[in-house]
């Protein structure tokens, strides 16, 4: 009798094809039959005891007769499997332990991905082209971690962190191959979609904003940083790394495209009639603040600073979360209605703007944090959020002026 293969998927949810054809959908319902089957699986060549399988399908729940509750759920499972034309018996039991039989022809994507990576670590191919090919079998293997929505199970969540590790070892090792090889695109799309599940694993981040700049897609690298720069300062509070500050260094130093002239340069740097204050992060907010002080040397003009506090009405800073991400919103539409097109300004810290007033003088500071207030009270919602405006003259770092009004509208 020739036994048919079945085919196991564990990554990216659990799903099940037996000669071909799926019996068990990767949108089943994750019940404690399916449950059994994932461990039986995963711990596939190994007799488990009893007492071992009722501490993983029932942890700690409370239950009469929990043996009993365990030989229900194997019954179910044979049943469900024979049901779907596998034979009952590949559900092994022998001196009250249980398995999956080896005997049954079994094809599992977390097996092959323990093989490539062991394969990887012993050296891999000779050849860059395979070694990179066998990354990225495993990165493509992977989909979006092992079984997800049974990831908060005590049994699960030790081998979804060890593939986590994996995953993440298998960009840095095909890095090096890619840049080698200049085998960008494809990399890109896999490291698009690893930083949206690792959205706070800078290795991720940094390869992937690397690789787009090393691709020639320099606008596309430059959007990517100021998104992951802006969802660390949203979500943690930080502010960038001191690699991730060089990167961008890099990105917006090493232009290399050669210009036929000099308004093909203007074509591409002018503004495509933007109105409002100029908005932008703080590496860009730094520089244009350093030129403008150099040019008050000779230009003699007044140049303000002003630092914009977002905080609860008794002063304490906002936490974060999505309230806080509505305040900033609410923030950055009063400022580009209430600013001129001749300042600039940028986001400081989770709660805080630093805002540089071109030709102004002191006294008109307040009239721009007036009116910055104005913009950012209309919604009722902004009500429970204070304002605080200070003003510094760029010029004169003793002259400092606080907004005497600051706070709710």
């Amino acid at each position: 009798m020739v036994l048919k293969e079945l085919s196991v998927k564990m990554f990216g949810g659990f799903e099940i094809s037996y000669d071909g054809k799926v019996i068990i959908p990767r949108d089943a319902r994750n019940s404690k039959v399916l449950q059994l089957f994932q461990y039986l699986l995963f711990r596939r060549g190994s007799m488990i005891p009893q007492d071992d399988l009722i501490e993983v399908l029932l942890c700690g729940e409370e239950c009469a007769n929990p043996a009993s509750v365990l030989k229900n759920i194997v019954y179910r499972l044979r049943k469900l499997l024979e049901e779907r034309g596998v034979p009952r018996d590949c559900i092994l039991h022998a001196k009250n332990s249980y398995g999956f039989s080896e005997e049954t022809p079994c094809r599992i994507d977390t097996v092959e991905y323990e093989e490539i990576v062991q394969k990887l670590n012993a050296g891999g191919p000779e050849d860059g082209k395979e070694k990179l090919a066998l990354c990225l079998r495993a990165i493509d293997l992977y989909g979006e971690g092992f079984l997800p929505h049974s990831s908060g199970e005590p049994w699960a969540m030790g081998a979804f962190v060890r593939y986590e590790g994996m995953y993440c070892d298998l960009f840095r090792t095909a890095y090096s191959l890619v840049r080698e090889q200049e085998a960008y695109d494809r990399f890109i799309a896999s490291l698009k979609k690893a930083t949206s599940l690792y959205p706070y694993e800078e290795d991720l981040t940094l390869i992937y904003i690397d690789c787009l700049y090393e691709a020639k897609r320099v606008q596309d690298a430059l959007e990517a940083y100021d998104a992951a720069a802006t969802l660390m300062l949203d979500d943690l509070g930080l502010k960038p790394s001191e690699r991730m500050q060089a990167l961008h260094g890099k990105i917006t130093g090493g232009m290399q495209e050669i210009a036929s002239s000099v308004l093909d340069v203007r074509s591409k740097i002018a503004e495509d009639g933007a109105s409002g204050a100029l908005s932008c992060n703080l590496e860009v907010f730094t520089k244009i603040y350093r030129f403008v002080v150099r040019h008050m040397e000779r230009s003699g003009q007044s140049v303000f600073l002003m630092l914009c506090t977002l905080s609860s009405l008794d002063g304490a800073p906002l936490e974060s979360g999505e309230q806080t991400r509505k305040t900033v919103e609410q923030f950055y539409a009063a400022a580009g209605a209430s600013l001129r097109r001749s300042d600039v300004y940028a986001r400081y810290s989770p709660s805080q703007f630093v805002l540089m007033l071109m030709e102004i003088k002191q006294e008109n500071c307040s009239i721009v944090a007036d009116r910055l207030r104005y913009f950012f009270y209309r919604n009722a919602k902004m009500n429970r959020t204070r304002l605080t405006c200070k003003s510094i003259s760029a010029a004169d770092m003793d002259m400092m002026m606080e907004d005497s009004s600051a706070g709710k509208w």
